[in-house]
């Protein structure tokens, strides 16, 4: 009996997980559908290309949303990196490395800030990531004057651009390293434990002997280095720094994260889900420009579908 309840609480977990992939995987055969070179090769490296900014940013997203909150901070992070990298290396191949250790540290200076409001303050993590990124935009458009300068260096746009030992290019490889070691650490580690505990209910963290401030500030110092890592690797890819570089990611990130399965309310879901969310909202934004789709008419069917998806996942949860 108990390996059955075993089994049947193991299989509840997964499902909801299977599900997203069949949507990704029927989107993706729709798409191809329309539009018969869409699963060729060179069109999915291009989008394993593009989908790995997003699924690098949306480490962070998940391991917050895991512990109850919600990082709106995200798109300002990326958007303060990628503008400091492009004036810092403007070109020069000797200062990538020196730069992106600069930006590291800022991103830890961010994280602890928020880690440290939300824990110690108690400031909902909504409102603490939302004003802490007004300052990175603040701080963003005075360090730029509202005009990005500069540019990539010829190494960091090989890294982002150009096939590494003639496989993929260095986006998906970080990406794919990262997810690993994220799945691996959500579920075989103590740290990964801790995260589910807090957003299942942080109040028995503290008579578990859980160090709560300790396990928040380092996702959020987590979160803001993935952050800092997509908007380094962004300038790579487009080889200048842009005001407008990841407008969209706050909520494709949330979207993406609880589409994969992620409870909002934090404690249940994982990286793994998050993947196929990631998928599913870069297939629906190539699905909505092969059949030529204005901007507005992308964000709401966008919108509609998340809405659907969302109340497919959670409705079938609440009936398990």
């Amino acid at each position: 009996m108990k390996e059955k309840a075993s089994g049947s609480i193991r299989l509840q977990k997964v499902l909801p997980v299977i599900l997203v992939y069949g949507v990704m995987i029927l989107l993706a055969l729709v798409a191809n559908f329309i539009n018969r070179g869409f699963l060729s090769t060179g069109n999915l490296y291009s989008i394993m290309k593009q989908v790995s900014f997003l699924g690098i940013a949306c480490i962070g997203q998940t391991l917050i949303i895991l512990t109850g909150g919600i990082d709106l901070s995200l798109r300002y992070v990326i958007l303060l990196s990628n503008v400091m990298a492009a004036q810092m290396i403007n070109g020069l191949a000797d200062r990538t490395w020196s730069t992106f250790g600069i930006i590291m540290a800022v991103c830890v200076l961010i994280g602890i800030v928020n880690g440290a409001g939300v824990h110690y303050l108690k400031i909902p993590a909504m409102v603490m990531t939302l004003a802490s990124g007004t300052v990175c935009y603040g701080i963003t458009m005075l360090y730029c004057k509202g005009a990005p300068g500069g540019h990539a260096s010829p190494i960091l746009s090989a890294i982002a651009n150009d096939k590494i030992l003639g496989i993929m290019n260095g986006v998906s490889i970080v990406w794919i390293i990262l997810s690993a070691a994220t799945i691996i650490m959500l579920k075989c580690t103590t740290f990964g434990r801790s995260i589910y505990a807090i957003g299942t209910n942080p109040e028995a963290t503290r008579y578990a002997g859980i160090n709560a401030a300790r396990v928040l500030i380092t996702v959020y110092v987590i979160a803001a280095i993935m952050a800092g890592i997509t908007g380094f690797m962004f300038l790579g890819f487009t080889e200048k720094g842009y005001l407008s570089t990841a407008a969209s990611y706050n909520m494709d990130s949330i979207a993406a994260v609880v589409i994969g399965g992620t409870s909002i309310m934090g404690g249940s879901g994982g990286y793994v889900g998050t993947i196929a969310g990631v998928g599913i909202m870069m297939v629906l934004n190539s699905l909505m420009t092969i059949l030529n789709m204005a901007e507005a008419g992308k964000q709401v069917v966008e919108g509609f579908l998340i809405i659907i998806l969302l109340v497919v996942v959670y409705g079938r949860r609440k009936k398990q």
